[in-house]
This record gives structure tokens, sequence and C-alpha cells, in this order.
């Protein structure tokens, strides 16, 4: 009797749920990829991804390039693996959760994104699936995946409401960590999608990273102005300085035109 109980749940907690939908199709594909790389100890390379109620179809294309993802939702689905049951802080927490959840077991390499393929915000290259195809993977410790600029400030006594949230969200959670707040702004690829190293990460330790959630999900303020807050700092949090310069040649293979190209890029991992 207590070999059969001792085969059946071994049985139960290796057998990934099944759904129906095309976004748990995917979550399930993440599952059984993750538990046979992390298996091997052969995983260097993963791909996180904020999900609302986005198509993730887009990412079937990086089963066989071996990049495993892995899904955070802030959707109702209670049935996904990573699922946000408060949907506050946007992206910002669940990167965060995904760093305290894997904290002792990183991957070298994780690239941060948004659910959707394409957006305003997405350009040079236009296209996610381009940019994570022609990244030069290993080149640097943070390497932003858009070329749209952003600027913000962070100061106490003004009228403008996202720095009022700016200059506190770094004086009570990132001060500790990364000295005083910038003292004239920053000026970043915006918006939150971006590749970094585990060694990056770890410079901080895993409290940090709660205590930085644990503020966005119980602050007063919307996570409109949070979550941005966090979009405006993750460069920073992991060692950037306040203006990053990067050019997109820096960060993607490029041909001799300067244009971002995947064919080279592929021919190099070869």
């Amino acid at each position: 009797m207590l070999t059969f109980l001792f085969l059946t749940f071994r049985q139960y907690q290796f057998q990934a749920p099944h759904f129906n939908t095309s976004f748990n199709k995917s979550i399930s594909k993440t599952i059984n990829w993750t538990i046979q790389v992390n298996t091997k100890s052969q995983l260097t390379k993963t791909i996180v991804v904020s999900h609302y109620n986005e198509d993730l179809n887009w990412l079937d294309l990086f089963i066989g390039e071996q990049i495993p993802h892995i899904v955070y939702t802030r959707s109702n689905d209670l049935l996904a693996r990573h699922n946000i049951q408060i949907n506050k802080g946007r992206e910002a927490v669940a990167y965060l959760r995904y760093i305290v959840d894997y904290y002792s077991n990183l991957p070298s390499v994780i690239a941060f994104v948004h659910g959707h393929r394409t957006s305003w915000h997405q350009k040079d290259p236009t296209d996610i699936v381009v940019a994570l195809r022609a990244l030069q993977w290993n080149k640097y410790n943070y390497m932003p995946l858009t070329s749209t600029m952003t600027r913000h400030k962070f100061k106490l006594n003004t009228q403008d409401p996202q720095e009022k949230v700016n200059y506190e969200l770094w004086r009570d959670v990132l001060q500790k960590e990364l000295g005083p707040p910038p003292e004239n702004g920053i000026e970043a690829p915006c918006c939150a999608s971006f590749v970094v190293k585990r060694e990056a990460i770890l410079a901080h330790p895993k409290s940090f990273y709660s205590n930085i959630t644990d503020y966005i999900v119980g602050s007063q303020y919307s996570d409109q102005l949070t979550g941005r807050t966090l979009e405006y700092t993750w460069h920073m949090i992991f060692g950037e300085p306040a203006r990053v310069t990067y050019k997109k040649c820096d960060i993607f293979v490029c041909d001799a035109n300067g244009a971002i190209s995947v064919q080279l890029a592929e021919k190099r991992q070869k």
C-alpha cells in the first residue's frame, strides 16, 4: 500500500496540468521544459515574461532554440503555475517575483520582457523575437532591448506626482543599496524590457527584491506610478549609471550597413 501511494505521489508531482487555451498550452510547455533543463543543469538563459492578456504564441519560436521561458501572469487564470494574485505593480512585480523565486538558482543571463511581441516602445528592432535572436547575450551585465528613450527626475517637493513617487520609492527601498537618488534624473531606454546577467542580480541580497515587491503591493499610490518608478530604475539597480548610452549595434549583431541581423547572429552561434 505504501509503495502504491509513493508511486502515485511521484506521478502527480511531475505531471504538468492540462490546459485548454493557447496561453495555457504555452505555460504547460514552459513547465515541462524548465523541469528538463534544470534536471540536466544546462540552464544558461531564460526568458521571463510578464503576462496579462497578451497572445504568447510567439514564445514557441524559442522552444527549438533551447531558450526556456517562464511566464508570470497577472490574469485571473488560477491554474497558471506562476500566478500573481494581486494585480499591482505591472511588470515590476512579475520580474521581482521571478528574482525572489529563483534567487538561488538563476541562469547566467535572463531576458525580462512583456507579453506582447510588438508595441509602440519596441524600437530598433520593432519585434521582440528579432531582438532576442540577434542579441549579443553575454556581452554586458545589463542590456536594453529597445532604443526608445525615457527621461525622468526624482523630487520630493514637486507638483509632478511621478517625480514624487520616484523620490519616495527610492528613498524608502532603494537608497540603502544604491545610495541617494540621481540628482539630475535618469536617461535610459524605456519600458522595462532588458537582459541582465546573474552577477548583477546577486550584487544585492534577496531581501532587497522582496522589500521592493512589498513596498509596491502595499503602496497607497497606483501601480501606474510605482511600476513606472521601477521602469526608470532597473538599469541602476543592476549597476548602470543614471544615463545609459548604448547604441543598437552595441547590443545586437549588426551587418556592415549597421542593420540588425538575425542571420549573422545565428551564424556566430554555430
